[in-house]
């Protein structure tokens, strides 16, 4: 990397944590906010609210990420368009393809630099957010600890462990008992999670049944259970792919496939995100495409929208085609590279048609 190469970094990279800043902002506020009606549950109060909103910012901006460098990329190239440096860099011999070519590797470092540590830091603290935010509100002082944590549902008595290597529920105990607080059923299961409908997900089950004829034992590798507890509170058993960073998202995939579950939902999370990732330096090309030639007088203001409505279009583009990968049968390695696909498609042809003087 030569000083001109270092210079056009340094312009999208500052650029890029202006808009970062703006969007934390808004984030912050956005979050914050939603969580008014927690406020005063429990020991969850305002303080309470403004670090879990402060530990959930880094997930909520790994999202934007790709938005953030656009828009990061057209200002500072706009900019530099305007001031006519870029002229000056191509008439001194500097390559409209060298250029290019500079952008692009400025972007695919800005995508290692903040979706890289953006996953192996939003994750983390994403989950450890919802365990903060759960013990303030039902006070639950040993949730963490090895010794787990007890709840009552109806008749179940429920114990739960808590794996500290991954932040979810470890092996789960349910006693469940009878108008006379007999023991009628000790269930035992290695791990568990919720679902969208709130059914336990019970994986390796041993069920001990007591009854007036003796004692039964059975063993089940998957079960389902209906629960009425908080939902926040059971929420912490819930392996989302949002709290996963890739390398974790592809080793559960794996451990799907060996115990012969479902990948879909996983599959698309991990192509979606990779997809994120590759579109940065794809989407610096493009803000470079609008920085030259005639587009080079537009301001700033101009620019930012721009990129406002294009990072809009991608995000919705983007969530309108994961949603609907539930819908039709596509292929999750397909579903998550089509808005990649067609932004790269779109800026090769703007490289082939615009001429730049």
């Amino acid at each position: 990397m030569n000083i001109i190469d270092l210079y056009l970094f340094k312009s999208i990279f500052r650029a890029t944590l202006v808009v970062g800043s703006v969007f934390a902002s808004l984030s912050l506020f956005v979050d914050f906010v939603s969580q008014s009606d927690d406020i005063g549950i429990g020991s969850y109060g305002v303080y309470e609210a403004i670090q879990y909103s402060l530990m959930k910012l880094p997930s909520s901006l790994i999202t934007f990420i790709p938005i953030m460098v656009l828009i990061g990329s057209l200002v500072a190239l706009g900019n530099l368009g305007k001031n006519s440096e870029l002229i000056v860099l191509m008439s001194s011999g500097f390559s409209f393809f060298r250029l290019s070519l500079s952008v692009f590797f400025s972007g695919a470092l800005l995508a290692l630099i903040f979706s890289g540590s953006g996953e192996y830091i939003s994750s983390p603290l994403e989950r450890y957010a919802d365990q903060f935010r759960t013990k303030n509100k039902f006070n639950i002082e040993t949730l963490g600890d090895s010794g787990g944590f007890w709840v009552i549902d109806e008749s179940k008595i429920i114990n739960i462990n808590f794996v500290k290597e991954n932040n979810s529920f470890g092996e789960v105990t349910i006693f469940e008992i009878d108008e006379n607080f007999a023991i009628q059923k000790i269930s035992q299961a290695s791990s568990a999670g919720i679902d969208d409908f709130n059914q336990w997900i019970l994986s390796n089950l041993s069920e001990t049944l007591f009854s007036d004829i003796g004692i039964e034992s059975n063993f089940s590798r998957y079960q389902i259970e209906r629960t009425d507890l908080d939902r926040d509170l059971v929420s912490l058993s819930v392996t989302d792919s949002d709290e996963l960073n890739v390398i974790e998202l592809s080793r559960f995939i794996d451990y799907l496939d060996n115990n012969n579950l479902d990948t879909k939902t996983y599959q698309t999370a991990l192509h979606n995100r990779l997809a994120s990732f590759l579109i940065i330096p794809i989407l610096a090309l493009l803000a470079l495409q609008m920085s030259v030639g005639s587009q080079r007088k537009r301001g700033s203001g101009f620019r930012i929208l721009i990129g406002m409505i294009i990072g809009l279009a991608y995000f919705i583009a983007q969530n309108t085609i994961l949603e609907s990968s539930q819908i039709f049968e596509i292929r999750p390695e397909i579903i998550g590279y089509i808005p990649l696909i067609f932004v790269t498609f779109i800026t090769m042809i703007l490289f082939s048609i615009r001429r730049v003087p």
